[in-house]
């Protein structure tokens, strides 16, 4: 027989728990470090605040004091590569990424880049500056320095996966409101950021049944940069002696006891592919309804239910309801001519909708510009900018002419069932 194996998934504990010293914040850092040993590696951890001038000083000093071996910073590739090429949005298909379906992830990603964008503009250092420094000085050093923090692809689409259409709607609008928030920030909420990071305030100004998306974007994360240190370290071919492991202060306390045990990479990383029966329940609900509904008022009045004339009555009501509600944000006109042509439609066929269809025409016929790229923090500051700048217009486009396709359908049935 057999011994059973653990499973992948299972967290093993370190033989002992892991004994953390600290290094008062008045040892010239404005944040205290935290010192632990993994192995035979000593491992400090510098918590910044991603927009502190003061972090920026603080990581230049660790890496000449504490002269480590190997620094480690929170970002994934993607985003240190955005990182040392801060025009990268000039270079982006935008075509392309509606054609993939990645609008919505491409639309979170801009809103939290903004966002950190512009509390980097309120506080004369820009977002991320310490993790540049950090790769600028260990590679003019010579040190090794490596990305710990999950593709932020995966943790986006692994939090839009934990929650339903309405709570889509309700972070996307958490995240929009903060994009309009212009008030002076003062020294003391510079020192808060150090406790938790802007994202994290934002996340906890949600309700409690948004809990699963803060594990997603804080706890998970915490868990797959410890176990990186860990493999950076214990793992190693070469184990650094001395690892310098850059971290927003928001991370601080949870990658401290995340590095007590061990986690699986694979599982924090999975993704769901997509389900086929919900592709067919999406197909096959709106007809159900339909079809219950008709069939209902009809038997109820005994009408006689003139298929003809409720086709033609479906085609007016979704029709005008769309060409209404995408004229709000004046898309190009055969953007919205293709809008109002597929909103009878769309209901049943997930793969073309009216938003979707717009938002695409709208980027072919209208395609941004440098200048909307770089405006786009700017626009946020006022309506009108926020109006005319091309990216948001196409945003505003999609997500009107998805919204009219729900108010067209709900539409219909209070017609029919008035007895129009």
């Amino acid at each position: 027989m057999t011994k059973k194996q653990p499973k992948k998934s299972e967290s093993r504990k370190s033989p002992k728990p892991l004994a953390v010293k600290k290094t008062p914040a008045n040892n010239g850092y404005s944040i205290e470090l935290r010192r632990l040993k993994l192995g035979k590696t000593e491992v400090i951890l510098l918590g910044t605040a991603h927009v502190s001038r003061e972090s920026v000083e603080d990581v230049q000093r660790a890496i000449e004091k504490e002269k480590p071996d190997s620094v480690l910073i929170e970002l994934d590739d993607g985003r240190a590569k955005n990182l040392r090429d801060p025009d990268h949005w000039k270079h982006m298909d935008i075509v392309k990424v509606i054609r993939s379906g990645k609008i919505y992830l491409l639309f979170s990603s801009i809103l939290l880049s903004i966002f950190q964008k512009k509390m980097g503009d309120r506080l004369t250092s820009a977002p991320g500056e310490e993790f540049r420094r950090a790769i600028e000085i260990s590679s003019e050093r010579g040190i090794a320095h490596h990305f710990i923090d999950r593709e932020i692809r995966i943790t986006l689409k692994r939090a839009w996966q934990s929650v339903g259409w309405w709570g889509k709607m309700r972070l996307m609008s958490e995240l929009l409101a903060s994009l309009f928030v212009s008030e002076k920030m003062e020294k003391d909420d510079i020192e808060n950021l150090k406790e938790k990071d802007a994202l994290q305030s934002v996340l906890d100004s949600l309700p409690p049944s948004f809990r699963r998306i803060r594990e997603i974007i804080i706890d998970e994360r915490d868990q797959y940069m410890a176990q990186k240190v860990r493999e950076l370290t214990l793992d190693a071919k070469d184990k650094p002696k001395r690892a310098l492991v850059v971290i927003g202060a928001g991370h601080l306390r949870g990658i401290e006891e995340a590095l007590q045990n061990e986690h699986d990479l694979a599982k924090l990383t999975h993704v769901k592919p997509p389900q086929l029966w919900k592709s067919i329940a999406a197909f096959l609900l709106p007809i159900v309804i339909i079809a219950g509904a008709l069939s209902y008022f009809t038997l109820s009045g005994n009408k006689k239910l003139d298929i003809a004339q409720t086709l033609k009555t479906w085609i007016i009501i979704k029709c005008s309801v769309t060409a209404v509600i995408t004229a709000i944000w004046s898309p190009h006109i055969l953007a919205y001519i293709a809008a109002v042509a597929v909103s009878p439609v769309s209901t049943f066929l997930p793969i073309i909708k009216s938003g979707w269809v717009a938002a695409l025409l709208e980027a072919i016929f209208r395609k941004p510009e440098v200048t909307d790229f770089e405006s786009m923090p700017e626009a946020t500051s006022n309506f009108r900018s926020f109006y005319r700048n091309r990216i948001f217009r196409i945003f505003a486009i999609f997500f009107l002419g998805q919204f009219s396709s729900f108010v067209g359908y709900w539409v219909f049935i209070w017609y029919v069932k008035r007895g129009g």
